[in-house]
């Protein structure tokens, strides 16, 4: 079932915008929407993408886009218009709070039994009232009260939390200020008039007019709802603001491309600042597993009282009433259905709930993790594969460049460090010569190789000293050059910062720190002397960044020796992608020729990719070709709008070498991952980069593991050829390169855009049929929602046969993959997809799920996002871009990845304590409660516990307890467990109410009968004078005895009471472990077990036993007396007793694994 709720948020939205919309001169001015800070109305512009642009610089006081804003207008600015935030939704008050706690959930139904017992007192009372009834409705209404300022309490509490960690997450924007410094500052400090400068994977800070971009494209879905990217331009294409493809609105995501905008509406003045209202108002919280296990749990207590007091109307209607007319009244049968009601009630559940998010949001502050929403959690107890992007991720995202690579051999090794000369001599080399070329006269350095790279390197590296190296090495120059020239990397100063920084995409960062540092070449004086002209970005789908610089034609030689008119054209990118007959032709020697590229020295350049590759390395290619002027001006003057190469050539470049990077993985992750493998659960690399790389950092990861990648080898599939009857292609299956099975294809299923789900994505067939739905399942659907799990997926087995190989797939391969061989792959223990885009790695998720999966993501690019939204789990890194941590359920501050691992024993730990909480509250709070109800009425005997007692229980004595119980540690096999599968592992199964009722439940209501009529016994009644007597009973006695029947009825009913207490603190002792024995899991002593809150719990409990039993005012009041010690010895006898059979248990099921014990365990 899909989010409807936020489908029709969605609608909502877009029709409040199209009423703003509406009128013929679109504006963005401001009504005074908020009462917390002024809105300045003057700061609005009329039609700001129809104006021209110096008229909309006047307006915002911006003398020249290429300064930005001074310090004193800034200030001036912020004075006006205020801080860049819109007005936060205003948070639900502690009275509204109290009363959706009050009025919601269980209480509406305690309520209710308030409500009865109240006419129980009066009008049903009359003529003599039972001011028993109207205590029990008082205490009926002090409860619901005090239950619900206790949920308030905690769930303020873990809002809190949550708000004060969210805090860390720092927000900047790169803006352009004080006469064009460009610099970092916080995105609330941004005013209307500031230039800001946007890249993928930024998130728009404030609603803006671009002045410049280079194949910007940004993501309005939250404001608009269209999930297709907007390619920007300069020039206003519409009327209406909303379409106007020159303007940016916050909120917006940066999908691709870079730009440059001025800001002309900040906070509450953007668009969606405007409707912020509707969103305020608006509840737009997914429904999470655990709040439909929640909604199961309401819905059973709901059925299964609703039935009882059914059962027993039907049974005083039928039956009981006109055949013994004056055994029990219609007053009396009204507080049996009060007690009904109370005694199915787990009130202590709600409670625990609110209670357990609130621990689950300190574990989470302190392992350094942002959850955007606590429920989620949950989630990680069934997570059974997680698909991790590669770089940022499992590794550190900085990269080093190490080798250079150019020719058919010719190789230098980085050093690893730099020391300068202390004579500051110029060395005799070409970096010498290059440097002199290069720098200017003040910011001249020098430099002198040093160390080499670990000699651990599993090849032979030439090692080419400087002096060395032949001045005519032209390759080598301009393979510097085009680090300088084909990079996006620069550097800017952080607010309140004496220093510049360099930011940027971490290969362009770790290139042009192979420039500056270690060649001490002055990168920003050479981008002055080759002036960028036009830009390709990068983008995942493409794998390549292209630039046009205009070769300089001021007195000093080109470095490269071209003429001045002409364009030099670099492109740098992924070896495989670039590096095809249709792109690159040629290449240039050691000597500076240019020859052809044949398929024998093409093959050499990818042998030496793949030998750097098994090592760990990212290899980079750079090709580059040079064209007149006039003709590359022309290509771009006839370039269509959605050309992929945006006006650039797509052939004739010439190879000139490959950049080699290292990305060292994370310390932290070899280690989670080898606790999630303990965990059985799979971890899936899926990465953009070359499957040689991938293989080799999945290897060091232990992602690919000694015992399957090493020892058995890996799958593989390849296209072959047409089956000539079918007409259907033909894949290979392979194993170690040798032939497994020979598959024909079947029907391969597309993506394709719906309205359904957050992605809007679906997995569909052209032979699909769209049949309308109708109202009727609409409406059952929307009210299943609530209840049932998404079917998208299919049922996933309890034992998963894995294949013990490891399967390396590519993104070109995806196109010739149908069901079967989705299977196949998806169903190997060690997987790496690579080579992958967006649009794959979403894919892989999707098809992950359908077979059943629980799938977490991670990662930390734009590229991720589409995966992170669909996942089940969506988790960020800090230091990823802000499209990642928008589209992520939670993000790690700390960038560990050891802290998914955490979360996911979290995940474990809370489904175990609700189950465990369940499982405590069931035999105690609902079946030992409604027997003496049923007995009272259907065999005939004296009522054993009242409605009150039955209140006081549910309401004190169990709520006590299963608070404590919340706060259990993890066992310790809590990590070695297979994942629970979702749809065969609730909060409420057959196995759990099966051990609760049928075995706990029967131990604990026998055990309490037996105290109840040894009580009676022991006042010299028989039990065959109990059973079957109805209205008959008291005429078996004398008049002295019958006027003694009363108390001993009433001290019967304590003992009964006090008996179910004493049972429930051993249900409390065995119910706390799963497996773990009691005294290997003890909560007294044991550090890693102790929870003190047992004891704390067990003596209110105690403490609640003697108030109802032992004080004078509550003996009046509600009937109760003393309780005589001797008669409930028989509980510690059958606690203990319940408590060895439990141990005994315990200890077979962890000496003989998987046998009958096991498989009927809860």
């Amino acid at each position: 079932m899909d989010t409807v709720q936020k489908h029709h948020h969605m609608n909502k939205s877009n029709e409040l915008l199209s009423s703003i919309m509406a009128s013929n001169n679109p504006s963005i001015q401001l009504d005074d929407m908020s009462k917390q800070r002024p809105v300045i109305i003057d700061v609005c512009l009329n039609q700001p993408h129809k104006i021209s642009l110096n008229e909309l610089c006047l307006q915002l006081n911006l003398f020249d886009t290429r300064s930005g804003l001074t310090t004193d207008q800034v200030n001036e600015a912020l004075t006006k218009y205020g801080p860049n935030q819109t007005t936060p939704a205003t948070q639900p008050g502690y009275i509204r709070l109290f009363f959706i706690q009050a009025f919601t959930g269980f209480n509406a139904l305690l309520w209710i039994a308030a409500i009865f017992a109240f006419l129980a007192y009066e009008p049903f009372g009359r003529p003599n009232p039972d001011s028993t009834n109207l205590g029990l409705g008082v205490v009926l209404t002090i409860v619901i009260i005090a239950n619900a300022v206790l949920n308030v309490y905690q769930k303020m509490k873990s809002v809190k939390i949550i708000r004060s960690f969210t805090q860390i997450l720092p927000k900047l924007t790169t803006v352009r200020r004080n006469k064009g410094c460009e610099q970092q500052i916080p995105t609330v400090n941004l005013v209307p008039g500031d230039i800001i400068l946007l890249q993928i994977g930024d998130k728009v800070p404030a609603d803006c007019r671009i002045i410049s971009c280079n194949n910007l494209k940004v993501n309005n879905a939250e404001l608009t709802g269209e999930s297709k990217p907007v390619k920007c331009t300069i020039d206003a294409t519409n009327d209406n603001l909303l379409e106007a493809t020159n303007m940016a609105f916050y909120s917006a995501l940066v999908v691709e491309g870079k730009g440059e905008a001025i800001v002309v509406a900040t906070g509450d003045q953007t668009i969606l600042g405007r409707v912020s209202k509707l969103t305020r108002s608006s509840n737009t919280d997914e429904i999470t597993g655990l709040h439909r296990e929640v909604n199961r749990f309401i819905l059973f207590v709901l059925c299964c009282t609703i039935t009882s007091i059914i059962i027993i109307w039907i049974s005083w209607i039928v039956w009981l009433n006109p055949v013994y007319p004056n055994y029990i009244s219609f007053n009396a049968n009204v507080i049996n259905s009060v007690g009904m009601i109370v005694g199915f009630l787990p009130v202590g559940l709600p409670s625990a709930v609110t209670l357990v998010l609130v621990i689950v949001a300190k574990y989470m502050s302190a392992q350094q993790v942002l959850v955007k929403s606590l429920q989620t959690v949950e989630t990680f107890n069934s997570v059974s594969i997680i698909c991790t992007d590669k770089t940022g991720t499992l590794t550190q995202n900085k990269m080093t460049c190490t080798h250079l690579l150019w020719d058919i051999n010719d190789e230098y090794q980085v050093p690893s460090t730099t020391i300068v000369s202390q004579d500051k001599r110029e060395w005799k080399s070409i970096f010498g010569t290059l440097m002199r070329h290069l720098s200017t006269a003040s910011g001249s350095r020098s430099a002198t190789p040093a160390d080499s790279l670990n000699a651990s390197d599993s090849f032979q590296t030439k090692r080419l000293g400087l002096d060395e190296i032949n001045i005519q090495a032209t390759p080598h120059r301009e393979l510097i050059l085009g680090a300088c020239l084909c990079n996006n990397a620069e550097k800017r100063l952080q607010e309140n910062a004496q220093h510049l920084t360099l930011s940027g995409d971490a290969a362009d960062i770790a290139l042009y720190d192979l420039c500056e540092t270690k060649f001490s070449i002055d990168v920003e004086h050479i981008r002055q002397r080759y002036r960028r002209v036009h830009c390709l970005p990068f983008n995942s789908t493409n794998k390549f960044m292209i630039v046009a610089n205009q070769i300089s034609s001021s007195e000093h030689q080109s470095i490269i020796n071209h003429k001045t008119n002409e364009i030099l054209i670099t492109l740098k990118g992924a070896t495989d992608v670039v590096l095809t007959n249709d792109k690159c032709s040629t290449y240039k020697t050691s000597s500076g020729d240019i020859r052809e590229l044949t398929d024998n020295i093409r093959q050499r350049i990818i042998q030496r990719q793949e030998q750097m590759g098994k090592c760990g390395y990212r290899i980079i290619a750079m090709l580059q070709q040079k064209l007149d002027k006039n003709v590359f001006d022309q290509s771009l003057m006839n370039a269509v709008s959605d050309d992929p190469y945006n006006g650039f050539p797509k052939e004739g470049y010439t190879f000139i070498g490959l950049f080699c990077l290292l990305d060292p993985p994370r310390v932290e992750v070899p280690d989670a991952v080898h606790k999630a493998r303990e965990a059985k659960i799979r971890i899936a690399m899926v990465t953009g980069d070359h499957p040689t790389t991938s293989i080799a950092i999945g290897t060091q990861v232990n992602i690919l593991t000694p015992e399957i990648y090493q020892a058995n080898g890996v799958d593989t599939f390849q296209l072959v050829g047409v089956d000539v009857p079918t007409g259907r292609p033909i894949v290979q299956l392979l194993r170690n390169g040798n032939l497994l099975d020979t598959h024909i294809l079947g029907t391969i299923n597309r993506l394709e855009e719906t309205k359904k789900k957050t992605t809007k994505i679906r997995l569909t067939t052209d032979d699909e049929n769209k049949t309308p739905v109708s109202w009727i399942k609409r409406t059952w659907e929307y009210i299943n929602f609530y209840f049932s799990d998404p079917k998208e997926t299919t049922e996933r087995s309890a034992k998963q046969v894995l294949i013990p190989y490891a399967m390396v797939v590519k993104g070109s391969d995806f196109a010739y993959m149908d069901e079967y061989i989705w299977t196949w792959v998806l169903s190997h223990q060690e997987l790496i997809f690579a080579r992958t885009s967006p649009e794959h790695k979403l894919r892989i998720v999707m098809e992950c799920q359908r077979r059943g999966e629980v799938v977490a993501v991670t990662g930390d690019g734009t590229n991720d996002a589409p995966a992170l939204k669909r996942a089940d789990l969506g988790v960020a890194m800090q230091s990823g871009s802000d499209v990642s941590k928008e589209a992520g359920d939670m993000v790690l501050i700390d960038n560990d990845f050891s802290s998914i691992v955490k979360a996911i024993e979290t995940g474990r730990l809370l489904s175990d304590n609700l189950k465990k909480v369940a499982i405590y509250l069931l035999p105690g709070g609902s079946w030992s409660e409604i027997w003496p109800v049923f007995f009272n009425t259907w065999l005939g005997i004296p009522l054993a516990l009242s409605a009150f007692q039955a209140t006081i229980f549910c309401m004190l004595n169990d709520v006590f307890m299963s608070l404590a119980m919340v706060s259990e540690k993890a066992e310790k096999d809590i990590m070695h467990r297979p994942p629970t599968i979702r749809n065969k592992s609730h909060l409420l199964n057959l196995k759990l109410l099966f051990h609760a009722y049928m075995i706990i439940g029967n131990i604990e209501c026998f055990s309490s009968f037996f105290c109840f009529f040894w009580w009676y016994h022991a006042n010299g009644i028989p039990l065959s004078m109990i059973f079957f007597k109805f209205n008959h009973f008291e005429e078996q006695f004398s008049v002295e005895k019958q006027q003694q029947l009363a108390s001993i009825n009433q001290t019967g009913q304590c003992i009964y009471y006090v008996a179910l207490c004493i049972m429930q603190c051993f249900n409390l002792l065995t119910t706390r472990t799963r497996y773990a024995s009691f005294f290997t899991h003890n909560p007294f002593w044991s550090r890693h077990s102790r929870n003190l809150w047992l004891i704390v719990g067990i003596i209110a409990s105690t403490l609640t036993c003697v108030l109802v039993t032992q004080v004078p005012f509550m003996q009046h009041q509600f009937k109760t007396e003393r309780v005589p010690i001797l008669y409930v010895l028989p509980a510690l006898g059958f606690g203990s007793l319940m408590f060895i059979m439990d141990e005994l248990r315990k200890l077979y099921i962890r000496r003989y694994p998987n046998c009958w014990l096991e498989r009927i365990a809860w």
